[in-house]
């Protein structure tokens, strides 16, 4: 491809990780200024051009799905690839579909390789830093090494510039030695100039240093503003996204201000909090793992401001704040160690601060928090009696200080939400009853509060997030008219929000909850058309909610139940299309699951499960059926079945294994003291093929079954044991 016949002189690509590498590179190249004598001679890929400009950097990597197709559009318009090799990228899907795009239309002489990182055809598997597919061709493309002790940063950044051009590399960096001297030889006429200006401008400096002082300052507060204040004001109103540059750019300016020396105590603490208040907007968007890595980093300088004043009480606390920051960013990424870490050290200092100063309202109110976010972590940990006593703690210090007056809004938000955990921990422990009488309180709180602010976003986010719990609880305790209620205002206000921030994950989920609450609702009601719809809509919504965030597994758990309630009511319409795409769709998901996750197995076992009922009773495949047979099997030997929820869930899916693999009954044992989740999947499968009237399955004891699933489907369900969580 010639220069005039391309729009891109190269494309950049590289893992997420190697991020800086890449900026760096994109920045030396089209900064570059290509030597007078060279611009319009000969090169590889025709006349030199003046500059390399523009160059495509692909800026993040995808989340999900093929190559977008604006990036393969750009592939296809770039002379040259540049691809930033490391055993990150190598590692990356995305990186190696990259260049398999490009060697699709563009000879390997054109693929530039900048090693940051590995080496290529490494002994050690974790140090390769080639992707699969030059390996498999056995392709070496040009390279060059950033290490030291190889090109250095400076040569290998000529390397790549001459492979850009299509010239020698000895001749371009020939001619850029010449280009350096004759620009030295330039700086040293004017450093005599410049030298006579010294004296002077140092006494202008010396004026300057205390206006620069000032404007630090101001730059300071205006990050303060923009990340405190401002982001106060916007997320009300749902509008978080307009801070989403205000983070990175306060970062460069704080690394600006100090040149590369260590931040005194003052910008220290500033940086800390702009680190902080980054990571909260990440965490109202609904990004906690991107929340997380940005609240650490803002972790160690305040630890590292209160090792340099451990008297001072005011960065103490700001320590503290810090501290359930990261608790809560863990929290919500399911790491629950350091969540109960972070909240115990916020707890010990919020103890220490309110001991100091009895008469700060704030600082008592802590207390309260404190207790809260370990109420959360033991109800994570399913210690229902420990949480609910921990609730109870929360509540009676935060009404102590209502008894003294006016309380912080925060601390009035806080004990509302508490209760919804406290109705949460009474529904583990038993108590149906006391739960919904809490749910519904709490939900009559938040409606008033809305009443009077009714463009609060934040007030409409806990209100779904109430209703959501109240209404997967109805459901629990066999009450669908009342889930349907609470559905439908749940569904509304969602709806709103998520009009109002598109790019707000957390209002996608609760939109996708309230359709999955109306839809299992309309079920048990058996209004199948109208469940069919509302279910899909679910379904819809957890998809694009996983493309968009695959690391969550919450609603994975979600979409795994309704698509099994989907599949049920397909089947009973006749449509084999709409089962197997409920089952394509379900393998099609495992692609992105995080292996490591607890329920990694069983959501991948329950996959192949639907894929296994389509082959055995809809394409009557035995070879697709033997694949996924064996494929639930092997993921189901590997859950850990110890947590109770995953172990009812390893049961039931195990039974469904061996009802479609010749065991023909279910065991005694087998069945469950909590049959809710049971009935819409084994009981459902007993009722999909063994008919009461008509020919059965001959591999099922159908005599046997009809009753037992009778029985299980006219037993009230026990809210005490659901197989997953929604936070209230």
């Amino acid at each position: 491809m010639t220069a005039a016949a391309c729009k891109y002189p190269g494309f950049i690509s590289y893992s997420h990780r190697d991020r800086a590498v890449a900026e760096w590179l994109h920045r030396a190249i089209e900064r570059y200024r290509v030597p007078r004598r060279l611009i319009g001679s000969p090169g590889a890929h025709g006349p030199v051009p003046a500059r390399l400009y523009p160059i495509f950097r692909d800026r993040d990597e995808l989340a999900a799905g093929p190559l977008a197709g604006q990036l393969m559009e750009a592939i296809g318009q770039s002379r040259c690839f540049v691809l930033i090799c490391s055993p990150e990228s190598a590692a990356s899907r995305w990186v190696n579909d990259e260049v398999a795009e490009f060697l699709k239309h563009s000879p390997p002489s054109r693929l530039l390789c900048l090693i940051a990182d590995g080496e290529p055809h490494a002994a050690d598997p974790a140090r390769e830093c080639l992707p699969p597919v030059l390996r498999e061709r056995g392709i070496e493309a040009v390279a060059a090494e950033l290490h030291d002790d190889a090109d250095g940063r400076d040569h290998a950044r000529l390397k790549i510039i001459a492979g850009l051009l299509g010239v020698g590399f000895d001749e371009l960096r020939r001619r850029d030695l010449v280009a350096r001297n004759r620009r030295l030889i330039a700086i040293a006429g004017l450093s005599l100039v410049v030298a006579t200006l010294t004296v002077v401008l140092a006494l202008v400096a010396l004026r300057a240093r205390d206006e620069a002082e000032r404007s630090r300052q101001q730059g300071e507060e205006l990050i303060g503003f923009m990340l405190g204040e401002l982001r106060e004001q916007l997320e009300p109103l749902g509008k978080l996204g307009l801070l989403d540059a205000v983070g990175d750019r306060a970062m460069a300016y704080f690394a600006g201000l100090d040149g590369g020396r260590a931040p005194g105590p003052r910008a220290l603490a500033a940086r800390a909090r702009a680190l902080r208040q980054i990571g909260e907007v990440r965490l109202a968007q609904g990004r906690p793992a991107e929340a997380l890595q940005t609240l650490v980093a803002a972790l160690a300088l305040q630890r590292e401001r209160v090792a340099a004043t451990p008297d001072d009480d005011e960065q103490r606390f700001e320590l503290g704040q810090t501290e359930y920051w990261v608790g809560y960013a863990a929290w919500r990424a399911g790491d629950f160690d350091r969540a109960e870490a972070r909240f115990r050290a916020y707890q010990q200092i919020a103890e220490t601060l309110a001991a100091r100063a009895p008469e700060r309202i704030a600082w008592q109110a802590e207390v309260a928090y404190a207790w809260n976010n370990l109420g959360v972590l033991a109800f994570e940990r399913r210690r229902y009696a420990d949480a609910h006593a921990l609730f109870g703690r929360a509540l009676a210090a935060g009404q102590a200080l209502q008894a003294r007056g006016p309380v912080p809004p925060d601390l009035e938000m806080l004990l509302i939400g508490t209760m919804s955990w406290e109705g949460q921990a009474l529904m583990k422990l038993g108590d149906s009853s006391a739960a919904m009488a809490i749910y519904a309180r709490h939900a009559d709180r938040l409606r008033r509060l809305l009443a009077g602010r009714p463009d609060d976003r934040r007030a409409q986010n806990l209100l779904t997030s109430s209703l959501s719990t109240y209404g997967f609880s109805a459901l629990e305790i066999d009450q669908p008219l009342l889930a349907l209620d609470i559905a439908r205002e749940g569904a509304a206000v969602a709806t709103a929000l998520v009009q109002a921030d598109p790019a707000n994950l957390d209002n996608l989920a609760s939109l996708a909850y309230h359709q999955q609450i109306e839809g299992t609702a309309r079920f048990q009601l058996r209004q199948w058309p109208a469940a069919t719809e509302a279910l899909d809509a679910a379904i819809g919504s957890l998809d694009r909610l996983l493309a968009l965030d695959p690391s969550q597994q919450l609603p994975r758990l979600s979409l795994l139940s309704a698509r099994e309630l989907a599949f049920a009511l397909h089947w009973r319409a006749g449509q084999p299309t709409a089962l197997r795409a409920l089952a394509h769709d379900a393998l099609a998901g495992l692609d992105t699951l995080a292996g490591d996750a607890a329920e990694a197995p069983t959501i991948r076992a329950a996959a192949h499960l639907l894929a296994l009922e389509v082959a055995l009773y809809v394409d009557r495949d035995p070879v697709a059926a033997a694949r996924h047979r064996q494929a639930a099997s092997t993921a189901l030997d590997a859950a850990d079945e110890r947590a109770p929820e995953l172990g009812r869930r390893v049961s039931r899916l195990q039974t469904l294994l061996g009802l479609m693999s010749g065991l023909g009954h279910v065991p005694d044992a087998a069945w469950p003291e909590n049959h809710a989740a049971w009935t819409y999947s084994v009981v459902g499968f007993i009722e999909r093929h063994c008919p009461q009237t008509g020919a059965s399955e001959p591999t099922l004891d159908c005599r046997q079954l009809r009753p037992m699933a009778a029985a299980a489907r006219a037993a009230p369900s026990r809210p005490s044991a659901p197989e997953s969580r929604h936070d209230p």
